[in-house]
This record gives structure tokens, sequence and C-alpha cells, in this order.
């Protein structure tokens, strides 16, 4: 929000890569809401797809959703993230298998800084690890709670800094560094 997309280089996921070695894919787009239109959906699929094989897929999506909501309401993202999921896992790159699915609960906002209307985004955004981990049990989901992460965010309250985004690259290599002492 008025402001530049970062550079690649100053992205988690690029940062991840770095970490791990790996091949990651970044699809995160800003303004980019929980897929549930057919387009929207063929489109995550296609994706998914040309990336396969998958070792794991990371969703942190609803930040959007709750932003763009008149009347933020967590449970309403809740179902509409549980219906993707449910579409997620039906996947053939993913083919049921809940452990390559990490459910990420998005920082929660601070978008009340810019003003008292706005703080009831920021109440609701704090509800976003209760809501996820609840649907990662129901799927066998790979869980993390970014709230706890403490990430710096930009002047706009929702997008991480480039420190955040380091920060959270660290995070998630730690989690998969974890995975791999257990699968390994």
């Amino acid at each position: 929000m008025l402001g530049e997309r970062l550079s690649e280089s100053e992205r988690w996921p690029e940062i991840l890569g770095k970490f791990s070695g790996w091949e990651v894919v970044n699809e995160g787009m800003n303004g980019r809401e929980i897929p549930e239109s057919p387009w929207f959906l063929e489109r995550f699929d296609h994706l998914l797809s040309e990336s396969a094989p998958v070792d794991f897929v990371f969703l942190m999506l609803g930040s959007n959703d709750l932003l763009n909501a008149y009347r933020p309401d967590m449970e309403e993202i809740g179902t509409r993230m549980e219906r993707f999921i449910k579409h997620v896992l039906k996947h053939p790159a993913v083919n049921g298998r809940g452990e390559m699915v990490f459910l990420m609960a998005p920082p929660p906002t601070d978008i009340g800084c810019c003003g008292e209307e706005y703080t009831c985004y920021d109440r609701e955004s704090h509800k976003f690890g209760a809501c996820y981990r609840a649907i990662a049990d129901r799927y066998g989901l790979r869980f993390a709670d970014t709230a706890g992460w403490e990430l710096p965010l930009a002047h706009d309250g929702v997008h991480l800094t480039p420190e955040g985004h380091v920060k959270f690259a660290n995070q998630v290599w730690t989690l998969m560094q974890k995975c791999a002492v257990l699968t390994g």
C-alpha cells in the first residue's frame, strides 16, 4: 500500500530457498485472497501441477479476505479456507497427504495505526491462529501460527518489512529442519 513490492532477494520464499538449497516457488501476490471461484481454483491447480513434484505446500492466506470485508468475520474466512484446503488435498500433487501442507496463520494486522475505525480488523486478525489450527487439526496438516514470531510490519500494518521477511524465512527454515528430523 503506497509502496513498491520488495525485490525477489528480500522476500521470504527466496530467502528460504537460499537457506535450504531447495527450489522454492513463490506464488505470493499482494491482494490475493483465498481461491474460491472456479477460475482461481483452476489457476491454483495449474500452478501446483507445473511445480510438481512438490515436497511441501505453504499456505498463508486470509489477510486480504479479512481486509476486504465490510465487516470482518474470522468464521467466514475459516469456512473459505476449509473449502480451499479440501480442494488442495484432492490435487494429484498432494493426493490427500495433509502432512505436505503447512497452513500458516498470517501475522496479526496493525492497521489501527491508520485510524481507530480499523481496529476491528486488528482484533479479528488475532483469531487466525485458533481458527487455522482447528482446520489443520481436522485435516492432518502441519500448522504454524506466525503471531508469536514478532515479525515487523511495514507502515501499512499488513505487509512484512525486509527484516520481517528475513525473520519469517528463518522461522520457516527452523520448521523445515524439524520436519527433516521427524521424517528423515
